[in-house]
């Protein structure tokens, strides 16, 4: 149960969706993945501006656009909601705090988490277990993908593309930005690792790169998400199971 927050009108509304769409906390090897727009919540976000810490703050203030802005903010507060139901604390009390490369961490509570947001769609991810990446983007992408190829694929991914066309070819180059994205978080790197050094297949284990400190290998799942939407999900091979909550 998640205890009194002194921010209770978005507290109390986040907690309750998340109850209702079945999120509780992930047990062993196992993890929890919730999607949702954040546009029916903008009403709300300067309330939910008062759970954000004040780097999450100073980030939101950064965003020129409105809409870049009230997402961060409700994705972030959103977040610190599910994270203070699994941690059974204050939401605006979470330790949420980033390694030099900006991977999310939650020190000494063995969780491990990742957020995603593209235009005013969010996804977060929590797990018990050592890895977790989770991205989304909006499909068409506002960014041409085929100028991107040539630093997103491998050799073998590039051979695939090119076998295809038009829209069949769009996609398949953005769920691969997804799941290249979603891998480069679980690892901890970011872009700092190329993306076309490393392969991201469905049907496989995926080592993590050369030079990684504990490094996890990890499997890659497809997101099942609204019309006009790609996802996946990075989980360290131990992470065994997930579940995907629609609010």
């Amino acid at each position: 149960m998640l205890r009194q927050s002194r921010f209770s009108r978005f507290t109390h509304r986040a907690a309750a969706s998340l109850r209702a769409c079945g999120f509780t906390p992930p047990h062993a090897n196992h993890a929890r993945v919730v999607v949702f727009d954040s546009a029916p919540w903008w009403p709300l976000r300067d309330d939910a501006a008062n759970l954000l810490s004040p780097y999450e703050s100073a980030r939101a203030a950064r965003f020129r656009h409105a809409l870049d802005h009230d997402t961060y903010t409700v994705a972030h507060a959103f977040w610190r909601v599910a994270l203070g139901m699994v941690l059974n604390t204050d939401p605006a009390s979470v330790d949420l705090a980033r390694s030099p490369d900006g991977q999310p961490l939650l020190p000494g509570t063995g969780l491990t988490t990742s957020l995603s947001h593209s235009g005013t769609m969010v996804a977060l991810a929590i797990a018990r277990g050592a890895a977790i990446g989770v991205d989304i983007e909006g499909f068409p992408s506002r960014t041409r993908l085929q100028d991107i190829a040539g630093i997103l694929c491998t050799p073998a991914e590039a051979q695939t593309m090119s076998t295809l066309e038009g829209e069949a070819r769009d996609r398949a180059l953005l769920e691969l930005w997804t799941r290249k994205e979603a891998l480069l978080k679980a690892f901890g790197t970011g872009l700092r690792i190329a993306p076309a050094t490393i392969d991201a297949d469905i049907d496989r284990v995926i080592q993590s790169p050369d030079g990684i400190p504990r490094g996890q290998a990890c499997r890659l799942y497809p997101l099942s998400m609204p019309i006009g939407w790609l996802g996946a999900l990075a989980l360290g091979e131990c992470t065994s199971n997930h579940s995907l909550h629609h609010v």
